[in-house]
């Protein structure tokens, strides 16, 4: 019964992620459509739920865009548990953190995902 649960919790989360985009993933979204990469979002990967997805071959690409609520020590410790079951299923990762929206801050979030497509 609570595995019941907590599925149904977890859905009413991805659908209220899905829903809301971080102000940082909709401006780097919009960068990436501008320059024409192609790309996928709140892709549900088996284990997580994926920003952007990449799918490059061999190896697609992930990126986590970390907004102020992934600084906090348990989520960190979470994220990177699940960040390397990823990499060990042949995930790339790319993890993109700040501390607070600024064009600054996105244009640089924004070379690093070019970076990490090789462009």
């Amino acid at each position: 019964m609570a595995a019941l649960r907590m599925s149904s919790q977890r859905s009413d989360w991805r659908e209220h992620l899905h829903a809301n985009p971080s102000r940082m993933e909709n401006e780097l979204a919009l960068k990436l459509q501008a320059d024409r990469v192609n790309y996928l979002t709140q892709v549900e990967i088996p284990v997580t739920t994926a920003d952007f997805y990449f799918p490059l071959e061999p190896r697609p690409l992930i990126v986590f865009v970390d907004g102020p609520v992934h600084l906090k020590t348990s989520q960190m410790m979470k994220d990177e548990e699940l960040r390397t079951l990823l990499r060990k299923r042949g995930y790339r990762i790319l993890e993109l953190s700040y501390s607070s929206y600024s064009d600054k801050k996105r244009d640089e979030l924004y070379r690093e995902i070019m970076s990490g497509l090789g462009k």
